[in-house]
């Protein structure tokens, strides 16, 4: 019997058969992921930026510049435009403002302050119920009051040019 002085042998590791597989595999699910990733990158931004085919129906149905709103199209503690969708309406001395939940009908019935507004032409301070009003140049919804047809004329040839 043959010893080899109490000492056990080691043996080598065996060479990892098809290391170049491997290699391929992990190349190949990096490009797949990474590709992916890029795919959906762009897929976001093509759907959501600036030169998006979808136009928002909201945006879309604001009024014109220089068209007057009616009044019960607004809800005057937002001063947003709501367009069709329903406002409730309060009746205070004698005049009538519009909010766009019960919350708002509050606040109007019992803050002076929200029931009026600042005329961007004359800096004067107008009751919401009396005023003419137009949506706001940035098109995003809110509204300008004024004076009167006057002052609105005024604004917005200034802003249409």
């Amino acid at each position: 019997m043959k010893t080899n002085g109490g000492k056990k042998s080691v043996k080598k590791p065996a060479k990892k058969k098809g290391k170049l597989g491997e290699w391929f595999i992990n190349i190949f699910a990096i490009v797949l992921f990474g590709g992916g990733l890029v795919y959906f990158v762009l897929m976001t931004t093509q759907t959501s930026g600036p030169h998006s085919k979808e136009v928002d129906p909201y945006l879309a149905s604001l009024p014109a510049q220089g068209d007057t709103i009616s009044h019960n199209k607004i809800c005057m503690v937002d001063d947003i435009y709501q367009g069709d969708y329903p406002t409730l309406s309060v009746g205070i001395a004698g005049r009538t403002y519009f909010g766009c939940d019960t919350k708002a009908i509050l606040d109007l019935s019992s803050k002076q302050d929200i029931r009026f507004a600042i005329d961007p032409v004359t800096k004067k301070k107008v009751d919401k119920a009396t005023a003419v009003i137009g949506i706001h140049p940035k098109r995003d919804g809110k509204v300008v009051y004024f004076e009167s047809r006057e002052t609105f004329t005024e604004f917005y040839s200034q802003k249409i040019k």
